[in-house]
């Protein structure tokens, strides 16, 4: 099914006047994994939060394959999405297997059809069937993350948001995720809106990336090669690193603008 996002001159004015975002207009791709990059205060959690309708704007219009969300009900909408967030966010009080099922049981599906996919989803994200029965105090914090992701996925959702899912992993760890978002990516073809701070993480898991500046100010959209070798301003150019050298290397041969590790990520742009 075709997942169109869509923000059409969107503003959110939280009370005490705080201006999250300001007249902002953007699509994402169905199928894709587009990034929303930009420091604290940016609005990039503030313009997540409005897909799923945990947040609704000021003024302007979110849209999903051309229907505003405004017009559906809150509940039904956010059983349809799947939501990672930071630390997981998971029942304390339930198991792994009954955090992954929730969402299916209250959208109607049997209890056993619901942990037998709780299951597999966890065999997805190389959790061992151990674990099904353990509560999330007796994982470790990258098992939390995997429970998180695969209860996202448990209602087989065309959309997945992720609100800065790893950013309390050790740098290790939040490369395996990373990859571990990818592989699952490549396999399943959702349409997954990402949020982070992190200019590596974005280049890692990034079809495209919207570049956000205070206020939610669009500073640059494209791939990551793009932002590499075409920053739009002074401003994106120094986010991505390419002010202090420290994203340059200089060359005497080769042609390629672009330097990547052996699995493809990308490293920087050459001199």
């Amino acid at each position: 099914m075709s997942r169109l996002i869509e923000f059409d001159k969107v503003s959110k004015t939280y009370p005490g006047g705080t201006q999250a975002v300001t007249d902002v207009s953007f699509t994402i791709a169905s199928h894709s994994t587009t990034v929303l990059l930009g420091s604290s205060g940016s609005g990039k959690s503030t313009l997540l939060g409005m897909v799923n309708r945990m947040i609704d704007p000021t003024s302007g219009r979110v849209l999903i394959d051309g229907v505003d969300i405004a017009s559906l009900n809150p509940v039904k909408l956010r059983r349809s999405i799947g939501y990672v967030m930071q630390a997981g966010g998971l029942l304390p009080h339930r198991t792994v297997v009954d955090n992954i099922s929730t969402v299916p049981v209250l959208k109607g599906m049997n209890k056993r059809e619901a942990r037998g996919r709780a299951l597999k989803l966890m065999e997805l994200m190389g959790l061992d069937p151990s674990l099904a029965k353990r509560y999330p105090t007796q994982l470790s914090g990258g098992q939390q993350q995997r429970v998180g992701v695969a209860r996202a996925l448990a209602s087989d959702p065309d959309i997945l948001l992720m609100d800065e899912p790893f950013s309390a992993v050790d740098p290790i760890l939040r490369r395996e995720l990373q990859d571990e978002v990818r592989r699952l990516q490549g396999e399943l073809g959702k349409t997954v809106l990402f949020v982070t701070h992190d200019i590596d993480e974005a280049f890692t898991l990034a079809d495209e990336i919207i570049m956000l500046a205070d206020g939610g100010r669009i500073a640059q959209r494209g791939t990551p090669d793009e932002l590499l070798t075409d920053p739009a301003d002074e401003f994106v150019a120094s986010f991505v690193g390419l002010t202090n050298g420290s994203r340059k290397l200089r060359v005497t041969e080769g042609d390629s603008r672009l330097v990547t590790d052996a699995t493809g990520r990308l490293l920087g742009t050459l001199e």
